[in-house]
């Protein structure tokens, strides 16, 4: 911080922790024209730490306005992102989405910080992507191909090294593995680009993970006693060990088809109540913590005719007047009122994407 103050201090007379606080809560868009004003301005904005400062910055404000939808129009080779905010702010008019043209048919296995995790449908690579700055890697070869059908997988930030990790485990193989990017092992050599580590301990009911303070997360099964019990399966990216997060008190029994997903930055299970007839939403307000856990929602099936069965539905983002944003098994977008008890669908302009990815707005870097 001391640094940055000490480049930007020149450029005003106004105080510079106050130029430089102004700036911190800029949006990337704003910044990126910024760059052009001074030679001074622009190496402040290309630095990594003011990247990493101005994410930490937006993300604690809580806002919608540095979120965004991504979408992988595979056949076209396009990545499509939406704006939330204009989503939230003006849910009957048609939904637009900005396109990113790709050399290749990428899908999405993840996002985090800002970056895009992308995985070649026919070759043995993935890139990081920053739509926001539109900046990607270069081709980081793999070798076990994270297909969504034919792997489990998740992509994350490991904060004890700042590192970002990639973990693949094949079906048809028995070990997982964990690529990391940037670091020295990642060369040309696919024998040392990745490190083997121990296989999922029970079987995965989702096949994506879902980063959430520095881990990785999956809905599990084990068996115990001649009994099916469900748990959330944790892997810690920083100590590269797996761990165990319990379900919701006396929510255990009578779940089915829990659906595991990150709703401000929060660990979050949505399922149906088979005997009541709703389906609900939780929330880990602090990662870890099992009395944390916070019913944030209930919807009745019958308003809204939601068939028994939670993956018909998948929270993407809440808003501060509790709407919350869904996508649909579809495919479709939904917004629900929670205050009104409605549903409203929303219209999609061009071409629909089979997925959806939140990911919030940043400078960080994919060039390692």
């Amino acid at each position: 911080m001391q640094e940055m103050r000490k480049v930007v201090f020149p450029l005003s007379r106004l105080p510079e922790e106050l130029v430089l606080e102004i700036l911190l809560r800029l949006p990337v868009r704003s910044l990126l024209q910024f760059r052009s004003v001074c030679k001074l301005w622009k190496t402040l904005i290309d630095n990594p730490q003011f990247a990493k400062v101005h994410l930490r910055t937006s993300a604690s404000h809580g806002s919608t306005a540095h979120l965004q939808l991504a979408s992988p129009i595979v056949e076209d080779s396009k990545i499509l992102s939406y704006s939330v905010e204009s989503v939230f702010q003006n849910p009957s008019l048609p939904v637009e989405g900005h396109s990113y043209t790709m050399d290749a048919k990428y899908t999405i296995l993840g996002s985090c910080n800002g970056l895009l995790c992308l995985s070649d449908l026919y070759k043995r690579h993935v890139i990081l992507l920053n739509p926001s700055t539109r900046l990607q890697s270069q081709r980081f070869p793999i070798s076990v191909l994270p297909q969504p059908s034919l792997s489990h997988y998740g992509f994350g930030y490991d904060h004890v090294n700042d590192k970002y990790k990639l973990l693949v485990a094949d079906f048809t193989q028995t070990v997982t593995k964990i690529y990391t990017f940037g670091s020295s092992s990642n060369s040309n050599s696919n024998s040392n680009c990745c490190r083997v580590i121990q296989n999922f301990p029970c079987h995965l009911t989702k096949r994506a993970g879902k980063f959430v303070s520095g881990t990785l997360n999956w809905m599990a099964k084990r068996e115990e006693h001649g009994c099916e019990r469900r748990m959330i399966l944790s892997f810690d990216l920083g100590k590269e060990t797996y761990g165990e997060v319990l379900l919701p008190e006396g929510e255990r029994d009578r779940i089915c088809s829990p659906l595991l997903d990150v709703l401000h930055c929060c660990l979050c299970v949505c399922f149906s109540d088979c005997k009541k007839g709703h389906w609900v939403v939780w929330l880990m307000k602090e990662y870890g913590v099992h009395h944390s856990w916070t019913k944030l929602m209930v919807i009745p099936y019958i308003n809204h005719g939601i068939i028994r069965w939670s993956y018909m539905f998948a929270p993407l983002c809440i808003s501060e007047n509790s709407v919350l944003l869904l996508k649909t098994k579809s495919s479709r977008l939904a917004l629900y009122h929670f205050n009104h008890d409605r549903m409203n669908y929303l219209r999609i302009v061009g071409p629909l994407g089979f997925d959806f990815h939140l990911y919030h707005q940043s400078l960080i870097s994919p060039l390692f």
